[in-house]
């Protein structure tokens, strides 16, 4: 009767131990994302750079 207990008792503290683990690395995570400083959004004029076109004119 007493090794089933130590199993149980055993799977129990496996159990809390996992939750424990799973919470902290969820808060550390969290944690981290939440003190990223959040880039600028490029403005559309940085995207695409903008091409000089120069006509000849033909009419001399």
């Amino acid at each position: 009767m007493e090794t089933r207990e130590d199993r149980l008792l055993a799977l129990t503290g496996l159990l809390g131990a996992s939750l424990i683990a799973v919470v902290v690395i969820f808060i550390l995570t969290w944690l981290t994302d939440v003190r990223r400083v959040p880039e600028p959004v490029a403005s559309s004029s940085q995207d695409c750079p903008v091409q000089i076109v120069t006509r000849q004119d033909s009419s001399s």
